[in-house]
């Protein structure tokens, strides 16, 4: 009787072991389906937003610039066209030239020495002077903002989700604090003049002597070593004295830098950059990630945009709200932010 009893509760027990792993298999299963299909309605979210129209995009880059700029904060981003076209779309540099400087510089002056300054950089870089320019303008900012801690807390700040490359660092180096995705990427400032690095010109003299070379690339050589001279001094102007590693010389993040050991463009990770002895962090806020890929979706949207006018005419007939106006009104909001400046 008793093994009879022994025998029905070891099957009773194996059927409820069974019962169990069935249960828990279906509920893996449940659980695997649930999960496909929430990251099936993330991936499904991140592609509308991707091809989220123009109107949509300024709106999201002029809702991020307010949320930046609360407070005692100014806001200067050189959110560049990366494209390959030789114009930029919805109006946008594709690289760091005067007029984007002045405005820049414009901003930085005016903000009182309390202000916080956020700079936001995706550029390939540009020309060397206006870099300087904008570089200079925060250095002066940082010197009115007397008595403050670089590290704990910094009063000018550059955010990089993507890549400041050239110019782009020369800004970057300016700034107590880089934040840069681990993806990003900053590059040497070398100069290059006339379409070649200088020391390039160097290189051939020296192979070709100067009679057999020919006068116009012996002038520009000549040219190109007042640029070296001219390189190596901004370089150690601009540099954040945050950025000065304590083992190493005082110049030499400028100077290696800058003496075209490197490719002009090669990538500086974020990890080479904390070897150099640069202040440097990888946390960039979801709110920059926002800034910055709202305007890129700006630039990329712009063209659909103008082909929407084009394959309606009739819409410029009449009415107080054409197409052509509300394309020329987002304009001129998405230069100022939004903002109504």
């Amino acid at each position: 009787m008793f093994e009879s009893v022994d025998d029905t509760v070891m099957a009773a027990a194996t059927v409820a072991g069974l019962v169990l792993v069935v249960v828990g298999f279906m509920l893996s299963r449940v659980m695997q389906a649930q999960q496909a299909e929430t990251d099936e309605r993330q991936v499904a979210r991140l592609r509308t937003k991707r091809r989220s129209k123009y109107e949509e995009a300024r709106k999201d880059y002029a809702r991020f610039r307010r949320k930046i700029e609360s407070g005692n904060t100014v806001l200067v981003d050189f959110i560049h066209d990366l494209g390959d076209d030789f114009v930029g779309r919805d109006s946008a540099q594709q690289q760091i030239a005067f007029d984007e400087a002045f405005e820049a510089v414009a901003a930085i002056r005016q903000a009182n020495a309390r202000t916080k300054v956020v700079v936001v950089l995706h550029t390939l870089g540009g020309y060397a002077r206006p870099a300087h320019m904008i570089a200079l303008a925060l250095k002066r900012h940082l010197k009115n903002s007397k008595r403050h801690n670089s590290f704990k807390d910094p009063r000018v700040t550059a955010y990089i989700p993507y890549v400041a490359m050239s110019g782009g660092t020369m800004i970057a180096l300016a700034s107590e604090l880089v934040c840069m995705d681990e993806t990003a990427s900053l590059g040497p400032i070398d100069t290059i003049y006339g379409g070649f690095p200088t020391e390039a010109y160097e290189a051939l003299l020296d192979q070709k002597g100067a009679l057999a070379t020919q006068d116009v690339l012996v002038m520009l050589a000549h040219e190109a070593k007042k640029y070296d001279r001219y390189a190596a001094k901004v370089a150690r102007e601009i540099v954040n004295e945050a950025h000065k590693s304590k083992s190493k010389d005082e110049h030499y993040l400028a100077d290696h830098l800058s003496e075209g050991k490197m490719s002009h463009s090669q990538a500086i990770s974020v990890q080479e950059a904390r070897k150099m002895g640069m202040n440097v962090s990888s946390k960039v806020p979801n709110l920059i990630y926002g800034l910055v890929d709202a305007r890129i979706r700006m630039i990329n949207t712009r063209l659909e945009f103008e082909e929407a006018r084009l394959a309606n005419p009739e819409d410029e007939k009449g009415g107080t709200d054409t197409a052509e106006k509300a394309m020329q009104r987002a304009i001129r909001q998405s230069l100022d932010g939004g903002l109504g400046r």
